[in-house]
């Protein structure tokens, strides 16, 4: 494999694949099946504040971790310290760990994929790490004069620039072998407009693979637009309302709908979505696919956090509900021929696989923004949200949570709303998307999420 880390090998520094390989030989006196996962990872993030650099952030994250399985039990132990000395002491830890963990008749390891892992190209640029900080330190300053350039912006809380790359690999004792690398890059700028009691907030974004597929300037008006828009809202009336979404706030609730698709929360009895293969769910026009190979996402890659080949799962067909995503524990326990989707994450090398969405991608629909509006006619934009985290239930599925946006007047967007509450609730809110628009956008703000505008008919809105 060329790219990241591998020409940079040299004397002792060892490559992740070398450092997993050594690692799964010196564990077989455990007398255990064994797992390797090894990273190496760098990220840079650079912070503008007043036209001046105000911080700039180094990391090189490095490590492994070590699954031991032998009995139903499962030990794991993971270690920055790559010397020989280091790894041991992990490897022992690992197994001390097994002899004391309780029996699970689901665990285990993955066997050998039956197909090979994907080609996907692009996944890694050396133009991250080739790209000075100069420049990427103008990317943030560009963005932030950007946003001050709009009339009625005061001031740009925070402009920053961050990248990442790395590179990982992953061994076991049932001869799965795998090796990848990646970059990404982001500019994110969170501006303000108006003056005291209504000083109203915008993000803007830009992402890709390199830094030369960045716009920070449009990052920068983008955040300057949205804040400028929301200021002088006030509460709409109290009452049921055709709702339309941006991209980046339905992403942000597809973000927190997805674990309530996790093999795992259904399994426990903690999904809204459980017992309900089959059955339709959402409107016809949603179709909603995991795609952990689509490249222009940031969570593609070849193979998942156990090794086992990433693909494109449908969750929604035509408002069908069609699967759940697994790792290798969830599909032992299903049963009946089950198998992984692909979709086991780690967190990093600290950290064991648990069940996640890789690439989330709605369907598209079409037209534009403002054609989207005009099919709407009447109803409320929302722009952005408050209150995910509590307001959002992944296990009953109940939705209430804060919006700020426009009213919708005669099929064109007007006065700004503010101060109110959205309630709602998984099934209603997918059950009553009426228009789906063709204006996708990745969103890596919530994970990793492409979405058109979405709207969604007979909403209860709570204001004045």
């Amino acid at each position: 494999m060329t790219g990241y880390g591998n020409s940079r090998e040299t004397g002792n520094r060892r490559s992740p694949l070398e450092v997993a390989k050594s690692v799964l030989e010196r564990g077989r006196r455990l007398h255990a099946e064994l797992e390797v996962y090894v990273s190496y990872g760098r990220t840079l993030e650079i912070r503008t504040f007043g036209g001046e650099l105000e911080a700039v952030v180094r990391a090189e994250p490095r490590g492994v971790g070590i699954r031991a399985l032998a009995g139903g039990r499962m030990g794991y132990a993971f270690t920055a310290d790559l010397s020989s000395l280091g790894l041991d002491r992990a490897i022992a830890e690992a197994g001390e760990v097994l002899k004391a963990a309780d029996v699970d008749p689901f665990a285990g390891l993955p066997d050998l994929p039956e197909r090979p892992y994907p080609v996907l190209a692009g996944l890694w640029s050396p133009e991250v790490g080739a790209t000075g900080i100069e420049s990427k330190v103008r990317m943030a300053l560009q963005a932030e004069a950007a946003a001050l350039a709009v009339p009625g912006v005061e001031t740009v809380e925070a402009s920053v620039y961050f990248d990442e790359e790395e590179r990982v690999a992953l061994v076991s004792s049932r001869g799965v072998e795998a090796e990848a690398e990646q970059s990404f890059c982001l500019v994110y700028t969170w501006a303000h407009a108006g003056e005291g009691a209504d000083r109203q907030s915008g993000v803007g974004f830009t992402a890709g693979r390199t830094p030369a597929a960045l716009d920070p300037e449009g990052a920068g008006r983008e955040a300057a637009e949205k804040a400028r828009a929301l200021v002088g809202g006030h509460p709409c009336p109290t009452g049921t309302y055709a709702v339309l979404f941006a991209r980046e706030v339905f992403a942000a609730l597809l973000a927190r709908i997805a674990p309530a698709l996790s093999a795992d929360a259904v399994q426990k009895g903690r999904s809204v979505f459980a017992g309900k293969i089959g059955e339709r769910l959402a409107s016809a026009c949603f179709s909603l696919r995991d795609d952990g190979l689509a490249v222009e996402g940031p969570a593609a890659g070849p193979f998942d956090g156990e090794g086992v080949p990433r693909q494109v799962t449908s969750l929604f067909e035509r408002g069908v509900l069609c699967s759940y995503l697994y790792d290798t524990r969830a599909a032992r326990r299903a049963g009946s021929g089950c198998r992984s989707t692909g979709n086991a994450a780690r967190s990093g090398y600290r950290a064991t696989p648990t069940i996640a969405a890789s690439n989330l991608v709605v369907e598209a629909g079409r037209g534009d923004l403002a054609a989207l509006v005009r099919r709407v006619g009447e109803g409320i934009y929302v722009e952005s949200v408050i209150g995910l985290h509590s307001g959002i239930n992944p296990v009953s599925g109940e939705i209430s949570v804060g919006v700020a946006g426009r009213m919708i007047s005669g099929g064109e967007l007007g006065r700004p709303v503010r101060e109110v509450t959205l309630a709602t609730d998984f099934q209603r809110l997918l059950g009553s998307i009426c228009e789906v628009g063709g204006d996708a956008r990745w969103v890596p703000l919530y994970g990793s999420v492409c979405t058109p505008s979405v709207a969604v008919e007979s909403v209860v809105v709570s204001g004045r």
